[in-house]
């Protein structure tokens, strides 16, 4: 009888693991499933909208790069509708219950959330309705969008006050050519028409998007260039993969470059379509344009062009020309730096609480600090700690390298923790950046502000040492362009200060064109130091307080700045990014190779000292 007893408990323990697992093939703890403007999942957890930042051992970030690689341009779908699937395929699968690190007002909040049918069914819904939503809207319905968007242009763009550029009659244009049209209008086609005047205003933070962008009825969108394109030498240069990881050759030796697609320019195409960096710093709008030539079925989507049926592409060394006509292919052949690369997999490690591939020490005794991301202590415990006993450690180096090189940003505490070892006594304090906010109500308080660490002149955290660096600052200062101050709030300081024991020596910021936002900040502030050198190519600059909202008919997000950002030397990071003191580019060993002679010459330069 005992023996029954324990097979039959045996059995129903069996069968309700068993069924566990049939339930979970296809369950969520998400109700429903958004995305960001640069691609983080927006989710639904007890009617309550979050960023999501971690689940269970995963950052958000890792299973999106895992969706990207092996699910294509359908990764978005798998991440939502399929993640028992994908964690399965990640070699994790879940459990019932599962940790959530969640984003909301700028705090983290952890959650135990529940895996469940009901839930992936009320997603798999969601998903369907806003799909059959946004396809087409009415002409009457797309001009008043457009008024709405003309709305919040005027009354809440900062950088419109900074650009030449004429919206109103782009606007205007517009209206016109969609009220000589049919009766309906194609969601993406409004989308891309409103991005493009976006994109003139000059301002990299603001965007407009349709975050339930559908390829039905585009089947070239997916179609790629079937070789790999890269920078080079300010050109346009065509590789192609060879048997080495991350290695690459020219694809044709004897016409190493690309002079034209469909006799077009490749300069003058990069300028024409890749309207999103075209506000960009030179070397930052070269790169961002040839990974989006890359895709170019998705580029000529984007501006709502039907792709050409022959591709010509003709192939030059400068002297001699040689033309190809060349098919597309949905395979996935886009450059990627093993620089890049390497910094991915320290990322990796940073999201599981490993910081030593963060810092180490290279030949020549010089310090040497490298930051995929632009972290939060909040989010990363540990960081905090791990980088003030590294400067303890590097206080007897020779000098200190800093690489914010493919950095995307994020939050700005490393620009506070820096400064207490960067900022020697003397130019303490350090006035490092003057911005303005949009908003009418000048003498207002303005929480978005203090978390960039901007504080206005009479602020509690300012004291008179402070006030008077901005006093003396401000004698000098002179922004590139005039703009109506009675639209802004009143002027915005970051200050810095030094530590007890700043690092005594000489330090090198290592940036490049893909140094962006938080990363171009830092950049920025420390800029004009005695001690610090800028080193590599100018940076991708751009420093918004954004804020979203949405069209009321065809519900198209639109990402507006709310804020200009000055540098010391009166120009906006926007447009133009910050300038090295010393330039290093990327060589064709660089490129093709992975072998990192940017930090080499560096290290020549430092040693040589």
């Amino acid at each position: 009888m005992k023996t029954f007893l324990t097979i039959s408990i045996f059995c129903l323990t069996l069968a309700y693991g068993f069924s566990q697992t049939l339930d979970l093939k296809k369950a969520s703890p998400f109700t429903a499933v958004t995305w960001t403007d640069d691609d983080q999942p927006k989710v639904q957890v007890d009617n309550e909208w979050y960023i999501l930042k971690k689940l269970d051992g995963h950052t958000a970030e890792k299973i999106i790069t895992f969706c990207k690689k092996e699910y294509g341009t359908k990764w978005k779908k798998r991440f939502s509708e399929d993640l028992i699937e994908v964690l399965q395929a990640m070699g994790t699968p879940p459990q019932k219950h599962v940790d959530l690190v969640l984003l909301k007002d700028h705090q983290l909040i952890t959650k135990t959330g529940t895996y469940s049918f009901e839930n992936r069914q009320k997603l798999y819904d969601f998903n369907q309705q806003i799909t059959k939503k946004v396809k087409y809207i009415s002409t009457s319905e797309a001009l008043a969008d457009i008024e709405q968007f003309e709305t919040i242009i005027e009354e809440q763009s900062s950088y419109i006050h900074l650009s030449g550029f004429d919206y109103e009659a782009s606007l205007s244009s517009l209206k016109l050519e969609i009220q000589q049209s049919t009766d309906s209008l194609d969601i993406n086609y409004l989308t891309h028409e409103l991005a493009m005047i976006m994109a003139k205003i000059g301002d990299r933070h603001s965007s407009v998007k349709n975050e339930w962008v559908t390829q039905e009825g585009h089947p070239s969108y997916s179609l790629e260039l079937p070789f790999t394109i890269a920078p080079l030498n300010g050109k346009v240069a065509a590789l192609t993969s060879s048997n080495h990881e991350h290695h690459y050759a020219f694809l044709h030796p004897k016409y190493p470059y690309i002079k034209s697609i469909n006799n077009v320019p490749i300069h003058n195409l990069i300028d024409s379509l890749a309207y999103k960096s075209r506000t960009a710093p030179k070397e930052a709008k070269l790169s961002r344009g040839v990974s989006s030539l890359q895709q170019l079925g998705k580029l000529y989507f984007n501006n709502n062009l039907d792709i050409p049926e022959n591709i010509n592409i003709t192939f030059t060394n400068g002297k001699i020309d040689s033309a190809a006509n060349i098919s597309l292919t949905k395979e996935r052949s886009g450059y990627r730096s093993k620089i890049d690369q390497q910094m991915y997999y320290n990322s990796l490690e940073v999201d599981k609480g490993n910081f030593q591939n963060l810092a180490r020490i290279l030949p020549g005794n010089i310090g040497y600090f490298s930051f995929p991301r632009m972290y939060s202590f909040d989010e990363e415990k540990g960081l905090e700690a791990f980088l003030d006993s590294t400067f303890i450690n590097f206080k007897s180096s020779k000098a200190l390298v800093i690489d914010l090189r493919f950095n995307p940003g994020g939050s700005r505490d490393l620009i506070q923790k820096f400064a207490s070892h960067i900022i020697p006594k003397a130019q303490s304090p350090w006035v490092a950046n003057i911005a303005y906010l949009r908003t009418n109500q000048r003498q207002a308080d303005y929480p978005s502000m203090h978390a960039r660490f901007l504080y206005p002149y009479i602020s509690k955290p300012f004291n008179s040492a402070d006030r008077k660096a901005i006093d003396h600052f401000l004698k000098d200062f002179d922004p590139e362009r005039e703009f109506d101050t009675s639209k802004f709030s009143t002027a915005h300081f970051m200050i810095l200060h030094a530590g007890d024991k700043p690092y005594p020596k000489n330090i090198y910021i290592l940036v490049n064109e893909h140094s962006f936002s938080a990363a171009s900040v830092f950049t920025s502030v420390f800029k004009g130091l005695p001690n610090v050198n800028i080193v590599g190519v100018t940076t991708d600059g751009s420093s918004g307080n954004s804020r979203k909202m949405y069209l009321k008919n065809s519900n198209i997000r639109v990402k507006i700045s709310t804020m200009l950002s000055f540098q010391r030397n009166g120009t906006t990071l926007d447009g133009h990014g910050t300038a090295p003191d010393i330039y290093i580019s990327e060589d064709e060993t660089q490129v093709l190779t992975g072998i990192d002679t940017q930090l080499q010459k560096l290290l020549e330069i430092i040693n040589h000292q």
